[in-house]
């Protein structure tokens, strides 16, 4: 006789409800598509070379030839946009997966071991973490192990692993007191049989949605730190650095300080619209109220 089911926090949404009702998901998604259609079209194809220095073109305002204008170096801001965002996106994703396997690896240890030494030294070390912002852990951090794309990464994804920890302790903890978990216990199944079969599927929504928001803060990170010089160095494009090198002419040409700025806010919105639609998608109670 098999386990009895019962609808989770992370269950995957019925069939037949459609992503494509969901107004937040539809912009999130629309939005992240463009960044990531930029950022893949960057690595075939740029108006220019991103780092190609054009002086007769320095500070030259959007025209046919360049077509969001240039830089004090003459660069094309669009090109050097897209190659950001290729950047900025690269980061974000290994940051946060990065993030995410240490962090469910460990969250699931400490609802496994729950009331156990280990399940409180990842928690306490959790909540020491979460005294510091996001961005101020990632600047601690990179300023302890030097500037640097590498570093920033590191930096970024020791952040994302106590939020991903205790999202996973918590939904594994609610998925642990359910009735088909109980049965699974008593069929003889082990802790780590469960967790396996049980707890990881019916928490990867939540998990899902959570890597959605913090993706727009390592985004946010990531150009924080390469405006403070610690993130991507040059010549290698950055939003956050040209916002930084932006400051120099903000009286002749304030174009190039909004451009990259508009680009980062346009980014972030639409992963946390992603990640709102996502959540309503996933989460069973939303479902039911819309159905």
């Amino acid at each position: 006789m098999s386990a009895p089911r019962s609808e989770s926090i992370g269950a995957a949404p019925r069939a037949g409800r459609s992503p494509w009702r969901h107004p937040s998901f539809v912009i999130g998604f629309t939005i992240v598509s463009v960044v990531v259609a930029a950022a893949l079209l960057s690595l075939v194809w740029t108006p220019y070379e991103a780092t190609r220095i054009a002086i007769p073109d320095r500070l030259q305002g959007p025209s046919a030839r360049h077509w969001l204008g240039a830089d004090h170096f003459g660069r094309d801001v669009l090109s050097m946009l897209m190659v950001g965002a290729r950047n900025s996106l690269a980061v974000g994703f290994i940051a946060v997966g990065m993030g995410a396997s240490v962090g469910v690896m460990l969250g699931t240890f400490a609802a496994a071991k729950s009331g156990g030494w280990l399940d409180e030294i990842i928690m306490r070390t959790a909540d020491f973490t979460f005294a510091f912002p996001a961005v101020l852990s990632a600047v601690m951090i990179t300023a302890l192990l030097g500037p640097g794309v590498h570093n920033a990464i590191l930096a970024i994804a020791i952040y994302n692993v106590p939020v991903f920890a205790r999202l996973t302790r918590s939904g594994a903890l609610q998925v642990l007191s359910r009735d088909f978990v109980l049965a699974a216990r008593a069929a003889g199944k082990t802790t780590w049989q469960i967790t396996r079969r049980h707890v990881l599927p019916n928490i990867a929504g939540i998990v899902i949605v959570q890597a959605t928001i913090q993706f727009a803060t390592a985004i946010l990170a990531e150009a924080g730190l390469s405006y403070l010089g610690l993130g991507t160095q040059p010549p290698n494009p950055s939003w956050g650095r040209m916002l930084n090198e932006a400051q120099s002419a903000m009286q002749r040409q304030p174009l190039l300080a909004i451009f990259p700025g508009l680009t980062i806010a346009f980014a972030v919105l639409g992963c946390n619209l992603l990640g709102d639609g996502l959540r309503d998608l996933f989460d069973p109670r939303v479902n039911r109220s819309r159905a």
